[in-house]
Parts: structure tokens; sequence; C-alpha cells
């Protein structure tokens, strides 16, 4: 019977590729049942539809005696149809369920007749035919599902190789012939393990086991893995390999879905180097120090030591000999730093010019040797493009506690880190071993940063002037301003116990704004003694001369007091004129070019060198104290005054000495022809009031200036200190 012979509505496309099979079945219940129709229907309910058809009734219209049908559970239905197309008056159906060795429904065999034979004879032939309907539809099913499994199997997404009983390749898809190169031919009967070179394999012995056909429990656990195939260049690809067993009455093997992920895999490998290398150095970055430091806590290492290491002055280099110079004297002090190294230690570059040296299983005084000998491994000069580079380097080393095995490994870097701080703070090319007292460091620091803030805020500094007096005419030819902080617990506070602190707050640049403009008009208020204007000094923090607001701020402090621009002169450190860029210097000298003065503080206590008396427009140059306190009993102090005195006065610089208290050392240094002195022989640092009472007391003769001597106060003196 052809498609032609079915009604309209048959679908013939059942999935089961139904055919002579099934036209042959229902012809043959016709002719032993001797009824007009026979058919075969798949489906439930309104989905029901025939795969094959001899004269019956559409499909369509007869949800109800198939659900009858299917009600049954296996037992004869018969019942009369109503006269309509392809049903002539009188006819009857009877059917029977058809279902699977499971008991799952498969459809239903009917036939249609205008007189059916009786019950037992139709409900046996029924039976029998149902039986071979059955079988055929099992047999079209399971053929259905094997072309469904072939195209999937064929599809590109995935290589599949199935192995036959003796563990040789059956099977390979499209996907798994251009995986390997080769045809379907050629890897058909081929052993399964030429594929897989075992020397390729990232362990030889599980690659055996899951590649054998007869799984044992071993092999059978193995879900996945990743095998090699030989690759373009010596090379070898990765591929994902997971296995599924096969077994029928006769025979048995595997299957294999093999995916190639090496390209992923190269990815996810940069990524990670990416994440935890830096790529400058090759070294580990912060991420794999700590991945690393992770790795020997897990392994049970109880003692760890880590070191951060800081090179000293490094910006120097970038900004002398240039930024790619730079990056090779990095790469090379990560070189040199990774050689020193015991083994066992771990290099990493944390950022910038700061490093990592972790330790396992030494104690403190082994790593400090080690530590040293990396720092002596830095030190060696670098010859680079002809520029010779020196390297010092700071370093800071924290030690794992004993008694602390779950300690947090940030908390070992963050005490790593409060050594290194001590380290730079001691000077250049230090080493500290941290201890418990730093951390309070910190805290006491932190906590003096908040009350500088609030200091700020609230309005709690005050000025205070020290007198500055000619050594030849005993004058008062100026005042030095003095910052006191009025603290609301502990009281009026000198600027040793926060001034450092100050510094390096980010309110420097606003209270060293509000000095600027304090101090000149209090000074704008001062009278001339003996017909000369009286000059204020000013110290400058090093923020205001490098944010590049220092010449608006001395404008604005100028013009809203009236002051002059030559009673002005602003005092400079070696901090700021040790900067190795010109910014400092040419701030400074369109300053100097309005009339401004510029002195040089505490001249001689540091590195500053003579080049920068040149460098610098300065005006004057200021003795420390601590020259000037001892010159009398030690020669060496006596010579380094005697020396910046001279070399001075030949750069035609004048010259102020701090810290003069007896007239010893005011004799000896006008003796000197040293200009200028300030000190507690004269008077101790003043609040403004107590210094308008010392210039209306001032006489010209030196010898009767007023002098600060025991037992004589002046107001507002309660705070001494030496300026």
């Amino acid at each position: 019977m052809s498609a032609d012979d079915l009604p309209p509505d048959v679908d013939t496309d059942t999935g089961t590729a139904g055919g002579a099979e099934f036209d042959d079945l229902i012809a043959l219940a016709s002719d032993l049942l001797g009824v007009r129709g026979a058919g075969i229907a798949v489906g439930r309910g309104a989905r029901a539809r025939w795969i094959a058809a001899l004269r019956m009734p559409a499909a369509t219209g007869l949800e109800a005696e198939f659900a009858a049908v299917d009600a049954t559970a296996g037992a004869l239905h018969v019942a009369a149809l109503e006269a309509g197309a392809n049903a002539a008056p009188g006819s009857s159906l009877a059917g029977i369920a058809l279902s699977d060795h499971t008991g799952q429904p498969l459809g239903t065999l009917c036939v249609v007749g205008d007189a059916l034979p009786p019950a037992d004879t139709l409900e046996r032939g029924l039976r029998r035919l149902g039986r071979l309907a059955t079988r055929l539809l099992e047999r079209h099913q399971l053929q259905r599902r094997n072309r469904i499994a072939s195209q999937i199997m064929q599809a590109d997404f995935s290589a599949v190789v199935v192995t036959d009983d003796d563990g040789r390749i059956a099977f390979a898809n499209r996907a798994a012939q251009r995986m390997f190169g080769r045809g379907a031919r050629a890897m058909r009967g081929m052993p399964l393990d030429v594929l897989f070179p075992a020397h390729l394999q990232p362990d030889a012995g599980i690659a055996a086991r899951f590649l054998q056909s007869h799984a044992d429990a071993s092999a059978a656990a193995i879900e996945s893995v990743h095998l090699r195939i030989p690759g373009a260049d010596d090379t070898y690809r990765t591929l994902e390999a997971a296995r599924c067993s096969w077994r029928l009455a006769r025979g048995q093997g595997i299957a294999l879905i093999l995916r190639d992920i090496t390209d992923r895999l190269q990815q996810e490998d940069r990524l990670r180097r990416i994440a935890l290398f830096d790529p400058l150095t090759g070294l580990p970055n912060r991420n794999g120090l700590t991945e690393a430091l992770d790795r020997l806590q897990a392994g049970g290492e109880s003692r760890i030591g880590l070191a951060l290491v800081d090179l000293d002055h490094f910006k120097a280099i970038n900004d002398t000999v240039g930024h790619a110079i730079g990056d090779r004297v990095l790469r090379r002090a990560a070189a040199r730093l990774r050689r020193a190294l015991p083994a066992g230690a771990i290099a990493a570059r944390l950022g910038g010019d700061e490093f990592a040296l972790a330790f396992s299983g030494l104690d403190v005084e082994q790593a400090g040797v080690a530590l040293a000998r990396a720092l002596d491994a830095l030190a060696r000069p670098l010859l680079l493009d002809g520029h010779h580079v020196h390297l010092e380097a700071s370093a800071g080393l924290a030690m794992s506690r004993r008694d602390h095995d779950d300690e947090a490994l940030h908390d070992l870097l963050a005490r790593a880190d409060l050594a290194l701080y001590k380290a730079k703070g001691d000077g250049h090319r230090q080493v500290a071993v941290f201890e418990p007292a730093m951390r309070d460091e910190v805290i006491a620091r932190r906590q003096l940063d908040l009350e500088l803030r609030q200091a700020c805020a609230r309005g709690e500094f005050e000025l205070h002037y020290q007198p500055q007096v000619d050594l030849v005419t005993g004058r008062t030819v100026g005042a030095e301003a003095l910052l006191r902080w009025r603290h609301p617990r502990r009281g009026l506070l000198a600027p040793v116990d926060f001034i450092d602190a100050l510094a390096a707050s980010p309110a420097a640049a606003e209270v060293g704004g509000w000095i600027l403009r304090q101090a000149c008009a209090d000074a704008a208020r001062w009278p001339q003694v003996d017909g000369c204007d009286v000059a204020i000094s000013i110290n400058l923090f090093p923020v205001q001369v490098n944010d590049g607001r220092l010449q608006a701020e001395v404008d604005r402090a100028l013009n809203d007091s009236g002051l002059a621009p030559h009673r002005l002169e602003l005092e400079i450190t070696e901090s700021i004129a040790l900067r190795p860029d010109d910014h400092a210097a040419l701030a400074l000298a369109a300053l100097r070019a309005r009339g401004i003065g510029l002195a040089f503080d505490d001249f001689g206590t540091g590195f500053a060198s003579l080049s920068l008396l040149q460098r610098f427009p300065i005006d004057r140059v200021k003795i420390d104290r601590s020259f000037v306190r001892d010159m009398l009993a030690n020669r060496d102090d006596a010579a380094i005054v005697r020396s910046i005195v001279l070399i001075s006065r030949n750069l035609d610089l004048r010259v102020v000495a701090e810290g003069v208290e007896h007239d010893d050392q005011a004799q000896l240094l006008r003796g000197l022809g040293c200009h200028g002195a300030q000190g507690f022989l004269y008077a101790p640092a003043l609040d403004a009031a107590a210094f308008d009472l010392w210039l209306a007391r001032h006489f010209r003769n030196p010898a009767d200036a007023p002098v600060a001597t025991p037992g004589i106060t002046m107001p507002g003196a309660q705070v001494h200190d030496h300026g």
C-alpha cells in the first residue's frame, strides 16, 4: 500500500520509517480476520496518527476510541462507528494496545469491518499480530535512535572514537578524523594507544588505564583525563577526554569523547601569568607571592620569613637616565635578588621599586644573613648604555610566629611593611626586623594624623616668633615664625612633637598656607627698629613647593597683609633642595626675582652639598644648632662652623647661627664673621604679644639688648625651644 491509499491526515513520518513491513502486516490482519480494513496507529488521544492503514477511517475523530483502547490495558476493545468518511453504516472497530517489554505504550493495532469475527477469535488474532507489530515498532525505534546517535556522533563539536572487543578503533567520527589527521579507513583497526603516545602523557600510568577496553575498577573510577597528542613542529596538543563503556552479549569496548582544549589552556596560562607574575621582571607579583606563601603554609612550614626590599632613590634613576633604562635596572635587580637567594626562597616584585623575599625553614638570624647577601648583590654597580648606576636598598624583615600556625599572611606582609618603614626612617641602606613596638608607633602616627587634621579644622595652631639679632649691632633684624600646637589635652606643643607628622600629612598644604598668611599679617604690624624694617622668616613644607601653588599663596599673603616683599624670607630644607627635578628651584627663583629672600635651613646636617648653594638663589645660610652647641669644646664642630661661614661669605651669602645660648658662642661667631644669631641667649620663641613687647624694649647697644636670663620671664615664653 502506498501513501496515496492513506487518509489525507495520515502522517507517514513516524520516525520509525514505517513502510513495507507495516503494509504487509495490516494486509495480513485484514486477510486473516476477514475484515474490511486494518491499521496501526502511534500516539495517544488527539495526537494519535496512522503509520499504516488499509481502508481505515481518518485518525482525526477517533480520539475517544484510541483513548478507550489505551484504557483497556491490553484487553480487546470493540465499538460501533458512526457512518462517515471511510466508515460504512453499521461498521465496527476493534483494537488492542501495543506496549514494549517495559510496559511503555507504543501504539494501537485496529481493524474495521461490517461483521467482526467472534470475540475470542478476534482477540487471539489481534494479539498474535500485535506481537509482530510490537517487534516492528521496537526495531524501528531502535533504528531511529541509531540514526539520531549517528548524526550526533558525526557532529563537529566533539570527536568520538569507539573501540571494539580487542581495543582497536571501530569507529571515528569526522571530528576525530580531522583531530588526528587520519581518514576513517586508516583509523579503523588501529590500537588506541597509537593515537596517544605514552611519552607525551602527563601521567602515562593513568592514561594507560583510562584507555584500556576492559575497564577494571581503577580505570572505571577515572571519569575524565587530559590526554596529549602530537602537534605541529614537535609540539603537542591537549585533549579533554571522557569515556563510557559499552557492553553487549558478545563483546565490550569503550567510547571516547574528545575535545581539544589546547587554546583554552594556553589562554588560561596567559591569564594566570598576568594575574600572578610581573610582566617586567618575570617574578611573582603580590598575588603570586600570596599564593606561594599559602603553599608553604599549607605544606606545614612552621617558620616563614618575609622581607620587603625598597630601592633607595630609584625615582632619581628614572628622572636622570630615563624610564627605559630604569626598567632595565629593575630587571637586573630582580635577577640579582633571585640568584642571591638560598634554595627554596622566593623573590617577588610588588610594584614600582619594591620587592619581597620569602624564606622558609630559617630562623631570624639565618634569614638576616640571607637578606644581607641579597642586598650586597644589589649594591654592585651597574653599567647600562654608558650610564653608571649604583643601587642601594632598605629592607624590613618579619618572621611568622611559631604559636600561630593559622596566622593570616596579610598580617605577615603588614609586619614586614612596618619594619621597612622603620628601616627607611633610619636612613638609607638600612635593615630593620619587626618588633611589636613598631605597630604601636604606627597606631600613634595614625592617631596623631587624625588629631592634626582636627587641629587644622579647629584652628588650634598658633605662631611664635624667635628674634634674629645682628651680631655686630645687636639690633633685632628679623624673626623666625615657629609653629605651635595648643593641644586641647596636652597643652602647648613644640614642633618636635608633631612637625614631621604634619609635613607628611595632607593637612600640611593648608597649614603652610595659613602660616604664610598669619606671619605676614603679624609682621606687617611690626614697627621699624632703629629705622630699619624687621623681616619675617617662614619655613616651607615640601608640599608647598611641589604642588605648584607657592607663588599664588605668597602673592595672596603679601596682598592681604600689605607686607613688602623684601621683608619676607622663605626657608627651605634639604628635603626640598634634593629633589632631582628643577621644579622647586624654578619656583623659588621666580619669588627671589621679586625681592623675596631665601634661606637654607640646617645646612651641613645632611647630604646637602655646596652645589645646591649655586643651584638655588640663596641669600642666607643657617648653621644648625647642633654645630653651634659644641663648637667651643669640639674642634670638629668649630671647623665645620668656620668652613660654612668662610664658604658662605665667599659666595656673598649671609650667615645666621641657630641655638646660640652663651655669650662666648656669640663672641666666637662674631669673630668668624657670622652675620646673625638666634637662640636662648637673646630670647626663646615668643607668642605674638610677647614679641611685640620685645620689639618695644629693644635697644641699639648690643650690651643693653634684652637677654633672657634666669629670673626674667618674657611674657608668652612658657615653651622653651631653640627655634
